[in-house]
C-alpha cells in the first residue's frame, strides 16, 4: 500500500510541474513516462475509489502532497480524488496551455496518442478501448483549450464557437465509439463524463446543441443515440428545452424529429401549468421557477415562424386542443385560444 500512495504522490508532481517553466526541459520520452504515470493514477482512482480504508489512506496523501506543493509552486491549484479520474486529460490539457512547452513536445502529444477513428483490422484494434479513451483525452482537452483563448461570440442561433467545436468534437467521438458493435455502454459513459466536466447545465446544452445540428446527415445514428442519452436525463433535457433560445430551439425541431417531439411536448406542459389572473388579465405560473406565458409565447411563435412543415403541424396541434379545452373564443378561458390568437 505504501508503494502506492508514493506513486500517487510522484504522478501528482508530474501534474504540477507540467504547467511549470521547467517542462521546458522535457523530451518526448518523459511525455511518455508522465502518461504512464498518470494512466497508473485513473486506475488506482477506479479499482480503489469505493474502498472506504483504501479511498481514505489515499486522499490523506493526495492532501499532504497538495500542501507540499502549495508551498513550492505559487497558485497551485489542489488535486481533490476525484480529479484522479481525469489524470491523463489534465496532463494533457496543461501542456498544451503551457507556453514554455517544446514544440516537438506538443507534435508528440498528437503523433503518440492516437485514436482509430475508421476501424481497421483486429490487430489494428486489439486495444480499441485504450485508443478510444485517449482519443477522447486528446478531444476533451483541445477544447478546452480552445475555449478558454476563443473569443465568445455568437454565431447563427447564438451558439459559441466554443460550444460547436465541442459539440462538433463531441459527435465525432459517440461516432467512433458507435462504429464497433457492443459500445453503447461506453458512449454513455463518455457522455456522462462530459456531463460531469462541463461546468453547469447551460453550457452542456449548447454543446449538446452544437453536436444535434452538427452535420445533420441521412445517417443520424449518433444524433439519435444523443437524444436517447437526453431522454434519461430529464433535467438536461429541461434545461435545453428552457436555457436555449428560441431560435435555436426550432432550428433543431426543423432538423432532429425527436427533439421537436420532446420541444413541443416541453411547450405544451408549460402552457397546461399556466392559470389565467383574472385581476390583471394575464396568464401566470403557478409556481416561481415556471415558464412563464410570454417564454411559451416567443417560443411557439418561433416554431409558427419557421414555416412549413413546423407551422401547418402546430396549427393543427393547437386547434386540437383549444376543442379538447372547450373550444372557446373568449380571451383569458383556454391558454391554447389565446395563443392561436396571438399566432394569427
Amino acid at each position: 500500500m505504501e508503494a502506492i500512495l508514493k506513486n500517487l504522490g510522484n504522478t501528482v508532481e508530474v501534474l504540477a510541474v507540467s504547467q511549470t517553466v521547467f517542462v521546458n526541459e522535457w523530451d518526448n520520452q518523459t511525455v511518455v513516462r508522465a502518461f504512464q504515470w498518470a494512466r497508473y493514477c485513473e486506475q488506482v482512482y477506479t479499482r480503489f475509489h469505493t474502498t472506504p480504508s483504501i479511498r481514505a489512506a489515499l486522499e490523506t496523501r493526495l492532501n499532504q502532497t497538495n500542501e507540499r506543493l502549495a508551498e513550492t509552486f505559487s497558485g497551485y491549484r489542489f488535486l481533490t480524488l476525484s480529479d484522479l479520474a481525469q489524470c491523463q486529460h489534465r496532463l494533457f490539457a496543461g501542456l498544451l496551455r503551457n507556453p514554455v512547452v517544446p514544440l516537438s513536445v506538443i507534435k508528440s502529444l498528437f503523433d503518440k496518442f492516437p485514436s482509430f477513428e475508421d476501424g481497421g483490422s483486429p490487430d489494428e484494434q486489439s486495444n480499441e478501448t485504450d485508443s478510444d479513451l485517449i482519443g477522447f483525452i486528446r478531444r476533451r482537452s483541445a477544447c478546452d483549450i480552445l475555449c478558454s483563448l476563443a473569443v465568445e461570440r455568437k454565431e447563427s442561433c447564438g451558439l459559441s464557437r466554443g460550444s460547436q467545436v465541442q459539440g462538433k468534437l463531441l459527435l465525432q467521438r459517440i461516432e467512433a465509439v458507435q462504429c464497433r458493435p457492443g459500445n453503447d455502454s461506453y458512449a454513455r459513459t463518455l457522455l456522462d463524463s462530459f456531463l460531469q466536466d462541463s461546468g453547469g447545465l447551460g453550457n452542456f446544452s449548447e454543446v449538446i446543441a452544437a453536436a444535434l445540428l452538427s452535420g445533420y446527415r441521412e445517417d443520424a445514428t449518433a444524433q439519435d443515440f444523443l437524444l436517447n442519452w437526453l431522454q434519461g436525463h430529464r433535467d438536461v433535457l429541461h434545461s435545453m428545452c428552457q436555457s436555449l433560445q428560441p431560435a435555436l430551439c426550432t432550428k433543431l425541431s426543423q432538423q432532429c424529429p425527436t427533439f421537436k417531439l420532446i420541444y413541443w411536448d416541453s411547450l405544451k406542459k408549460w402552457a397546461s401549468s399556466l392559470e389565467y389572473n383574472v385581476s390583471d388579465q394575464v396568464w401566470v405560473q403557478k409556481c416561481s421557477n415556471a415558464v412563464s406565458f410570454k417564454s411559451v409565447e416567443d417560443r411557439v411563435k418561433s416554431l409558427w415562424s419557421s414555416g412549413s412543415p413546423l407551422k401547418e403541424e402546430m396549427e393543427k396541434d393547437l386547434e386540437v386542443l383549444k376543442q379538447t379545452d372547450g373550444d372557446f373564443e373568449v380571451h383569458g378561458l383556454s391558454v391554447w385560444t389565446d395563443l392561436l390568437n396571438y399566432l394569427k
